[in-house]
Formats: structure tokens, C-alpha cells, sequence
């Protein structure tokens, strides 16, 4: 953790990562990719104690999305039971930002060997299904 707290955006998680120091690593590398490289509005830090971990809270800068996602290595093993059990730990939670009729979907924010991000979405139960656009055409007057 000595390393992590010589980064200047250190300060902003220090206390998350201290209470799950475990997840500190994950949760400033997402933390600073959301806020520096991607530019998210927003950007706040939601502690998870029954989860053992903290959440990030943010909205996309141009399509005002907002998005709660959850830092993780690649060497965590995702499973489905895994994920629903995140889910159902979500839904214990106290925070009112993480109850069950707020959270219905979840971004891992998944970090490789390389510190490469990739986000993906996750969520609870089968999602509504959306019309095709692909297969619209438009009508020209």
C-alpha cells in the first residue's frame, strides 16, 4: 500500500483502500483510469462492506450514463454463482445507492497483467430485450 499512497489521487481513496486493503490496488487503478484517462463525471466511491469491497459510481461525460462498477484482476475467478452471489451481497448492502432496485446491472472493470482496463457489463437476470436498429430502415420522403 506505501507504493499506491505515493500517487497525488491516493488521498481521495486512501480511506477505502484502508478498509479493504486487500482490493486498494483495483480500486485506484480503476479510480484513476475513470477520472484521468476517460474523463467520467461524477466519480464517486461507495464503500461495500458486505461485499468486502468498494463500488465506483460514475456518469459518461457525452451520453450521461451513469455506470456503478466494481474493480477486479483478471486472475479473479467470475463465476455465475460468483456473480449472483455479488449481487445478492449488493442487495444486503445499506448504502441506498446499492439496493436491490438500484442495482440491476454492474460493470466489472476487469485489469490484465498490463494495467489494460476492460469494463463489462453484468446484469441481474435475463435484460429486456431491445428492438433491432440494424434492421430499420428509414423511409426517404
Amino acid at each position: 500500500m506505501d507504493n499506491l499512497a505515493l500517487h497525488p489521487k491516493f488521498k481521495e481513496v486512501s480511506d477505502e483502500c484502508v478498509l479493504f486493503p486487500d482490493h486498494a490496488e483495483q480500486l485506484l487503478q480503476v479510480y484513476l483510469d475513470l477520472i484521468l484517462a476517460k474523463e467520467f463525471e461524477n466519480v464517486s466511491v461507495i464503500q461495500a462492506p458486505v461485499l468486502g469491497r468498494c463500488l465506483i459510481e460514475c456518469t459518461h461525460p457525452d451520453t450521461r450514463v451513469k455506470y456503478l462498477i466494481l474493480p477486479a484482476f483478471v486472475a479473479e475467478p467470475w463465476t455465475v454463482a460468483k456473480i449472483e452471489c455479488t449481487f445478492t451481497a449488493l442487495d444486503r448492502e445499506t448504502d441506498p445507492r446499492l439496493n436491490a432496485s438500484a442495482v440491476s446491472r454492474i460493470t466489472l472493470g476487469v485489469i490484465t497483467g498490463d494495467s489494460t482496463i476492460t469494463y463489462m457489463n453484468l446484469t441481474r437476470g435475463v435484460p429486456p430485450e431491445k428492438p433491432d436498429s440494424a434492421l430499420t430502415v428509414p423511409v426517404i420522403p
